[in-house]
């Protein structure tokens, strides 16, 4: 793990020993999301809020005004809320990450699917897994825009470094979306 990535990941971890956001924080989201957002994003833990307030104000930071990138950047992990995990849970889930990124997806693909529940040791991994797919369909019930939906659903995707010569509007705002997150 490159240093930049373990700063990254040690300041996610003491945002969420407690961090919570602050009423100036609230008050954008206000201005950013419908009610039915309002709703799913107050789903999320507060330390997820206060993440996706960083990839928020990171993007606009850099001149992003895009309305569905910047509802995807406050709603883009809000499908954690259908299992919420401990901070054992994820600390697991990163570590393993770094060791061996491969074991992670196997562990937590499709295996919902099957069991529709996400219990027992792959817990962490499941809902690792699979958070973009399942925010990315309660954002469209919340009456997000498909082009926020589809950011939403791809936030965790690989996008091969060929495809930043020609992007489609969708592929660029996914970019600064993945970025910030990084960066957040």
């Amino acid at each position: 793990m490159n240093p930049a990535r373990i700063i990254y990941r040690t300041r996610q971890f003491w945002r969420a020993m407690g961090e919570k956001p602050s009423e100036q924080d609230l008050e954008l989201v206000m201005l950013m999301l419908t009610p039915s957002q309002i709703s799913l994003f107050k789903r999320m833990a507060e330390s997820e809020q206060v993440h996706s307030i960083c990839v928020l104000r990171s993007l606009l930071m850099k001149g992003e005004k895009h309305p569905d990138l910047l509802t995807a950047a406050l709603l883009h992990d809000v499908g954690k809320s259908c299992f919420p995990l401990k901070l054992w849970e994820r600390v697991i889930v990163v570590l393993a990450k770094a060791v061996s990124p491969n074991w992670v997806r196997g562990w937590g693909s499709d295996l919902l699917t099957k069991r529709q529940t996400a219990d027992g040791w792959r817990r962490g991994f499941i809902v690792s897994e699979n958070h973009a797919h399942w925010g990315a369909q309660m954002a469209a019930k919340a009456g997000a825009s498909p082009l926020a939906v589809a950011l939403i659903k791809r936030h965790q995707e690989e996008i091969p470094t060929y495809k930043c010569i020609k992007q489609s509007l969708e592929e660029r705002l996914l970019h600064a979306l993945q970025v910030a997150d990084e960066e957040s």
